[in-house]
């Protein structure tokens, strides 16, 4: 059986990451920039506003040291929505890697501050891969 295993990570996570899952022998995967928000609402938070790069298009530029954050707290903007910008890994694997390779993400992952991102495992019906023909675990 093959599964999909889709992780939304920050930014900076993307290399120790795909170091971490060469290690384990997966080569092959997909990244995408996404943007999005979670259970925070999309508010940001000082300790994690030096995620957001100057040039990012919904996010203000706030002059002498202010934090997008700081700044809704002194103009009583309680919920200033931003879109935050993460990347999405995307894994096939057998199913007997499951373990190994969710506990590699989460263990790269980690930080213990809100924004650490998500980890969905999916079955997966097939896998084709177009060149051959090939299917199942030989076209992974």
């Amino acid at each position: 059986m093959l599964l999909e295993i889709t992780a939304i990570i920050r930014r900076d996570k993307v290399a120790p990451t795909m170091r971490a899952l060469d290690a384990l022998g997966l080569g092959s995967m997909t990244i995408t920039t996404v943007s999005g928000r979670g259970r925070q609402g999309g508010n940001i938070m000082t300790d994690i506003d030096r995620e957001i790069p100057a040039e990012y298009e919904s996010v203000s530029k706030i002059t002498r040291a202010l934090t997008p954050a700081s700044f809704a707290l002194e103009h009583s903007l309680t919920r200033p929505v931003f879109w935050i910008p993460k990347r999405m890994l995307q894994i096939v694997i057998p199913s007997a890697m499951k373990d190994d390779v969710v506990d590699v993400i989460m263990s790269v992952n980690r930080s213990g501050w809100m924004g650490d991102g998500k980890v969905f495992v999916s079955p997966l019906e097939e896998s084709l891969r177009i060149r051959t023909g090939e299917r199942g675990l030989a076209s992974i």
